[in-house]
């Protein structure tokens, strides 16, 4: 009979651990293009070893960075989990006039996390009056998504969009366009990239407008090869997700608001307060947490000012309090507040509807609550 062998169970703690799971992405350029950049630039130097102009100095160096960089051409998406679906949740309580935007990007977050598969949004437009907090909300969503972001300001933008592009070598200020840097930059192939006012771009030429640029790079096909014309290598844009804003969409071309899908963004009274109570917990974080939250009564005072305006008011009003030695904001304090931002112009008389009445509220039988409560007003 053969003597029976018996191994040693492994213990548990000399279990080998689970590989974890290799991260979603891309790659963002072909290293063979890379290359093949870097050997042409060698053989165009002149006899010396040394570069013709400070221009293609500087094209070298971003090839090399990018030939040395550790991550080489990867870049990670956007994974859904259940962790990142509750950040996205949690925007309604911050930004409850986005709710239908979140809930379309809920869904499609829902979807990618139940296939396994990289979150991936159409580009969508943000229409709705100025101080509404679009921009705040694209730049909660990257944080969300735990992604870089970049704002452009259609309105400063005059040629024909080397923001989007870069500028060739030819030219004495050449340099990547803001879409590459922020690709090259950034471990996610998936930034946000916020197109605001995109309906107001004033170019000097009016037939290189930059809205010719969107054309392709709002296209995931054609945004598979982005050309930036300093970088001089195609580049995966596909994966961005693109965030524009606008008043109003008439000024644009067909062909672009055919790209974007249009939320209609309005505030209703209801979602006011949660959005109050938002902006000043911002305010007061910024300041290390050192005034006391207001309460809804005085609150409702302000909801005449739109998001924008808060946004600036509670920082003024706070400095008002602290130059009274107190920890909390009076009515006062918010009426010289809106008096420097001059909103008490567009809405005189709507601070001290509520005059008769004290905060806090003056305990009964307490001579000496009274008298402090007195002092606040």
């Amino acid at each position: 009979m053969s003597p029976i062998i018996r191994r040693p169970r492994r213990k548990r703690s000399d279990a080998i651990p689970p590989t974890p799971p290799e991260a979603i992405g891309l790659d963002l350029f072909k290293p063979r293009d890379l290359l093949q950049r870097l050997y042409a630039d060698r053989t165009s130097a002149t006899g010396d070893g040394e570069d013709d102009s400070a221009q293609a100095a500087r094209q070298r160096a971003l090839w090399l960075r990018l030939h040395e960089d550790e991550r080489g051409a990867r870049r990670s998406l956007i994974q859904p989990d259940a962790a990142l679906l509750a950040r996205i949740a949690a925007l309604d309580l911050t930004c409850p006039q986005f709710s239908e935007v979140t809930a379309w990007i809920l869904r499609a977050a829902t979807l990618a996390m139940a296939g396994g598969q990289p979150l991936r949004l159409d580009p969508c437009v943000l229409l709705g009056p100025p101080g509404m907090g679009k921009t705040f909300y694209a730049s909660k969503l990257a944080e969300a998504f735990g992604v870089s972001t970049l704002t452009i300001p259609m309105s400063t933008i005059t040629d024909r969009g080397t923001w989007f592009t870069g500028l060739s070598p030819a030219w004495r200020a050449a340099g990547p366009g803001k879409i590459a840097q922020l690709l090259i930059d950034s471990d996610s192939a998936s930034p946000v990239v916020v197109i605001d006012e995109i309906e107001k771009s004033s170019p000097i030429n009016p037939s290189e407008t930059p809205i010719n640029v969107l054309h392709s790079l709002l296209e995931r096909e054609n945004a598979r090869s982005f050309q930036d014309e300093f970088l001089e290598i195609p580049v995966r844009a596909d994966a961005i997700i693109w965030i524009a804003t606008a008043n109003d969409l008439s000024p644009l071309p067909p062909s672009i608001v055919d790209r974007l899908i249009t939320f209609e963004i309005s505030l209703e009274p209801a979602q006011m307060l949660a959005i109050q109570r938002s902006l000043f917990g911002e305010a007061n974080a910024a300041t290390g947490g050192l005034f006391e939250t207001p309460p809804e009564i005085l609150l409702e005072e302000l909801a005449a000012l739109t998001p924008r305006s808060l946004s600036r008011l509670w920082p003024i009003a706070f400095g008002f309090a602290c130059m009274a030695s107190r920890r909390y904001v009076t009515r006062s304090d918010l009426a010289r507040a809106e008096g420097v931002l001059g909103l008490d112009r567009v809405r005189k008389g709507r601070i001290g509807f509520l005059a008769g009445m004290r905060w806090p509220p003056v305990q009964a039988g307490a001579a000496a609550a009274s008298r402090k409560s007195k002092a606040r007003d």
